[in-house]
C-alpha cells in the first residue's frame, strides 16, 4: 500500500448537518404543556383524548457560538485523530453533474428532511475561517475521492460511498483509519450497481427488475479478482433479471443498448470520480496502479493546504 500523505480532506457537507443538529433540540407542545420527546407528547394526548395533530413541534437551537465552538473541535479532533498535519475541509457547491444525468428516479428525490437552523452560519464559518474548498459542478464526496488517489490524501468521513474508491480512510464515528485496497474499492462498487443507493435515490437490480441482490450475488463480486470479472458478473445479473421482468410482463427482450443505458446511467450516479471531469461508463477500464506510492504532488501543487492551524 502507498505511504498516506499527512493531509487530510473532511467530508465538510456531513459536518454541517452533523455539528448543526448536535446544537439543537425539539420541544413538544400540547395545549400549553412542554415535553421533550415526542412520545411523551403522544402519551398525553391519548390520555386525555387530544388529537396527536395538535402537537406543536419547536426547535430550540444552542447559540451560534457554542455550534461553531463544536464544528472547530470536530475539525481539531479529525486532523489529530488521523495523525495528519494539514487539512481542508471540502464543500459542496452549486450544481452537480448527477441531478441531470438521473432520468430513472430523480437523484436525491427523496430526502425530505430540513437542514439544522446554523446549517448557513456553520457553511459561512468553514469557508470563511477554516481551511476550505468549495466545489462546483460535483459533490465534495468526488474531490475527496479523486485526491486520494492523484495524492494519496486521507478521506475523513462517515459515508460508505467513499469506501467505492481505494486509498486512506478515517472515519470518525469509529475512530479508524484504514487502507481501501484498489481490489476491494472496485467490488464495494459493483455490489452498489447491484443494491442501489436508498439514501440517494439510486434504484438498484430490485427497484429495477424486482429481483433481489442475494447475498449469493454479492459473494460473487467477492469472489471476482478483476475489475473486468466484477462487471462480468453484474452485467449477468441484470440481464438475467431482465429476461424474468420481460416474460412476467409478457413483451419482448429488454434491448442491449437500453439495458447498457440503465446501468451506465446507474454506474455514472454511483461512482465516486477517481480523476477530476472523470465520467464513467460500462467500458470504463481502470488505469490506475495498485500500488501509488510516490504519486504526491509537491507541497507547491496541492490545493487548499496551509499550516492547517486551528
Amino acid at each position: 500500500m502507498p505511504e498516506r500523505s499527512k493531509h487530510v480532506n473532511i467530508d465538510g457537507d456531513v459536518i454541517c448537518y452533523a455539528a448543526g443538529f448536535a446544537a439543537q433540540s425539539n420541544e413538544y407542545h400540547v395545549r400549553g404543556d412542554v415535553f421533550e420527546c415526542k412520545a411523551e407528547a403522544n402519551v398525553f394526548c391519548k390520555r386525555y383524548e387530544i388529537d396527536p395533530e395538535e402537537i406543536e413541534v419547536r426547535i430550540i437551537p444552542e447559540p451560534i457560538e457554542f455550534c461553531l465552538s463544536t464544528v472547530k473541535r470536530m475539525v481539531k479532533n479529525i486532523v489529530d485523530k488521523s495523525d495528519s498535519e494539514t487539512y481542508t475541509v471540502i464543500l459542496s457547491g452549486s450544481g452537480n453533474f448527477r441531478v441531470d444525468l438521473a432520468t430513472l428516479q430523480p437523484y436525491k428525490g427523496n430526502r425530505v428532511s430540513a437542514k439544522p437552523l446554523h446549517y448557513d452560519a456553520i457553511r459561512t464559518y468553514i469557508s470563511t475561517v477554516l481551511n476550505s474548498i468549495t466545489v462546483e459542478g460535483e459533490e465534495a464526496d468526488d474531490y475527496l475521492s479523486y485526491r486520494m488517489v492523484s495524492h494519496n490524501e486521507t478521506c475523513a468521513t462517515i459515508d460508505k460511498d467513499l469506501r467505492n474508491t481505494s486509498g486512506w480512510h478515517y472515519n470518525w464515528n469509529h475512530d479508524m483509519t484504514d487502507y481501501v485496497p484498489l481490489r476491494t474499492a472496485n467490488q464495494n462498487f459493483w455490489k452498489q450497481m447491484l443494491s442501489g443507493d436508498a439514501t440517494d435515490n439510486i434504484a438498484g437490480l430490485y427497484k429495477l427488475t424486482g429481483s433481489k441482490c442475494s447475498a449469493a450475488l454479492k459473494a460473487e463480486i467477492d469472489n471476482c479478482l478483476t475489475y473486468g470479472e466484477m462487471k462480468d458478473a453484474v452485467v449477468d445479473a441484470y440481464t438475467r433479471a431482465f429476461e424474468k421482468l420481460a416474460n412476467k410482463m409478457e413483451v419482448e427482450y429488454v434491448e442491449s443498448d437500453e439495458l447498457a443505458r440503465i446501468l451506465t446511467e446507474t454506474g455514472r450516479l454511483l461512482w465516486m470520480r477517481r480523476s477530476p471531469n472523470e465520467m464513467w461508463s460500462i467500458s470504463y477500464v481502470p488505469q490506475e496502479p495498485e500500488d501509488r506510492a510516490g504519486l504526491a504532488a509537491p507541497e507547491s501543487d496541492r490545493q487548499g493546504v496551509s499550516d492547517g492551524s486551528l
